[in-house]
């Protein structure tokens, strides 16, 4: 069961990654705001739905954590979805 809900919560990381103008990704930027072009996760005061997701997408999972992000390609494009000096780039680690 544990292993379903990872996936789900693992679908929803992708989605949010990928659909910038849908409806959930307005809701949560609504909610919790954007910084640096990233969704902050909220603290205490963020959703427990929304802080499993982060913690999928962050890597912070107790068992098989960073799986998410080794699982994603990451295209630069023109800049606008890449934090060049933050994101992971060769071996897992920011440059």
């Amino acid at each position: 069961m544990q292993e379903f809900n990872t996936a789900l919560l693992g679908k929803w990381c992708s989605r949010l990654l990928v659909d910038r103008g849908g409806l959930w990704y307005r809701v949560l930027v609504t909610r919790y705001g954007e910084k640096a072009g990233r969704l902050p996760v909220g603290g205490r005061s963020g959703s427990l739905w929304w802080r499993e997701v982060a913690k999928i997408r962050d890597g912070i999972v107790v068992d098989g954590g960073g799986w998410f992000e080794e699982s994603i390609e990451r295209r630069v494009g023109n800049g606008v979805d890449t934090i060049f000096w933050t994101d992971s780039w060769l071996g897992g680690v920011p440059l």
